[in-house]
């Protein structure tokens, strides 16, 4: 089982991470109630993290205008928000083995429901840039850790109902953001909307408190060990390519030094970590996993499905901004879609136990490619079906698509290279958020200005003809995704119909 969500989150073989040695002891210990609080607990806390996100997607139109931002700045607010949680899912395995588990989610979800406050009372664009940082650091490691908190607290037996609770509460968050925007929003402010994260983050502490007292604390062989050198280059790396991606635009790319300085620092932080971490005894991830080819397929599937899935984040909200939408009436064709999300959600085990998960990732991947395909053809005055079945199918396909690929990537791997893997899979799809996020802010901006300038139009028709163009480059790059994943599934039809080497006596 998987959660299909739009945001980055853990593979569903996340309820793998663990060894087995680690999970026999699991397997043994007793159903009680106050673990199963622990669970709900946590699952709650991953909940509030996604109907964080799914608010801010849906607000972001009236976010900018309040707070009179340009495209580029608002696309900030999804593209730092996914490099914080990257930096944080990758200390994520480091960390639990510094803190205790009560401490570790009180401390993460403090420090989200901080950064959520701090948002709602943003006094001008940069505060509210801060905010959104403090949480996307927390919420890197939320996810993660409930899904740990499963394996951990619950017998094997539970560990399917405990995951389809998750599944179904995550996705059902999708259903409940809309229509917080079309209450909160409207009637007060899109400020209200951040103040859902407290009375949330105090209910799952209040349910998870009790049963982490249960929960060891995790007895890696690294203990508390870690390498500096590592930290320090995937911080400084991650750093600097957000900085190049979110200011090239204005400052010209390579034009600038500034900004060709942090791309070198980048890519040389870049090999750095890759360096140290193949040579470290205390490595944060093992990166030796990438030598597995459908491993690695899946993980570079996952970084195009992130661009798309972010970039959606973006493009979204301003299209139908631009289109005269307000912030409630956004959250009512959103609405549409969490719905049928939802529903996909509850029947997605039964169709992945049927059907081949490259296959349901190709579905996935061509119907998210009809959800760029129906306003491209649709002009420049969509008729309100197009825009809600446009919606529908991006749902539709981002949960196909996301869960598929999880699938494919526990399937590479062994129970005790999970927790590795995991975390390789997520940073994957965080990296692509984080790029498609900014990249396509900028490269909405060059091609208004090209066409306000080169055909003479006014500003809002040559927006209009800069949203055709990256409705027709994110269809391009999904149909090429949807390719060479139906690829991938004939070179492994072909490969499973070779007959085995024979064996050789002594």
């Amino acid at each position: 089982m998987t959660v299909p969500d739009d945001r980055p989150s853990p593979s569903p073989g996340a309820a793998k991470q663990v060894t087995e040695e680690t999970a026999a002891p699991a397997a043994a210990v007793g159903l009680s109630a106050p673990r199963w609080r622990g669970v709900l607990g946590c699952i709650v806390a991953a909940a509030m993290t996604v109907l964080d996100l799914s608010m801010t997607s849906t607000a972001l139109g009236g976010i900018q205008e309040t707070l009179h931002a340009s495209l580029a700045k608002g696309a900030l607010v999804i593209s730092a928000y996914a490099t914080a949680e990257l930096i944080t899912l990758s200390l994520s395995a480091f960390l639990t083995r510094v803190f205790s588990p009560r401490t570790y989610l009180t401390l993460l979800v403090c420090v989200f429901v901080g950064g959520a406050l701090l948002a709602a009372s943003a006094w001008n664009f940069e505060s509210l840039l801060l905010a959104r940082v403090i949480q996307g650091s927390a919420s890197g490691a939320i996810m993660p850790f409930a899904y740990y908190s499963i394996v951990v607290l619950l017998p094997g037996k539970e560990h399917p109902k405990a995951i389809s609770t998750f599944s179904i509460m995550v996705t059902g968050s999708y259903v409940l953001a809309p229509i917080l925007c079309i209450t909160l929003a409207e009637w007060a402010s899109w400020r209200a909307l951040y103040c859902v994260a407290a009375p949330l983050g105090v209910f799952a502490l209040w349910l998870a408190l009790p049963g982490l007292r249960e929960m060891r604390q995790d007895e890696s062989p690294l203990g508390r060990r870690a390498n500096l050198v590592s930290i320090g280059a995937a911080v400084v790396g991650l750093f600097c390519a957000q900085y190049a991606l979110d200011s090239g635009q204005s400052r010209g790319w390579f034009a600038s030094g500034v900004v060709t300085l942090m791309v070198v620092t980048a890519v040389v932080a870049a090999a750095g970590f890759v360096f140290t971490e193949l040579r470290s005894r205390n490595p944060l991830v093992d990166l030796r996993l990438l030598r597995l080819r459908p491993f690695l397929a899946s993980c570079v599937f996952n970084v195009v499905a992130g661009v798309a899935v972010y970039s959606a984040f973006v493009l979204i909200p301003f299209y139908l901004t631009s289109l005269g939408f307000s912030v409630g009436e956004i959250g009512t064709v959103s609405l549409y879609g969490g719905t049928v999300q939802l529903v996909i959600a509850t029947g997605l085990p039964l169709l992945l136990r049927r059907v081949d998960a490259y296959l349901v990732s190709t579905i996935g991947a061509a119907v998210f490619a009809l959800a760029a395909l129906l306003p491209l053809l649709a002009g420049s005055e969509p008729p309100y079906a197009v825009i809600v079945l446009a919606l529908m199918a991006r749902s539709v396909g981002s949960g196909l698509l996301l869960a598929a690929l999880g699938l494919i990537a526990t399937r590479a791997l062994r129970s005790a290279q999970a927790s590795s893997g995991s975390l390789l899979f997520n940073m994957a799809r965080s990296l692509g958020g984080s790029i498609g996020a900014a990249c396509c802010a900028a490269f909405l901006a060059i091609r208004e200005a090209y066409h306000v300038r080169a055909g003479d139009v006014s500003a809002k028709a040559g927006r209009a003809l800069a949203l055709h163009d990256v409705f027709a480059v994110a269809f391009g790059i999904l149909v090429l995704l949807a390719a060479a994943v139906l690829i991938g599934y004939a070179v492994r039809r072909v490969q499973a119909r070779r007959p085995a080497p024979a064996k050789t006596g002594a």
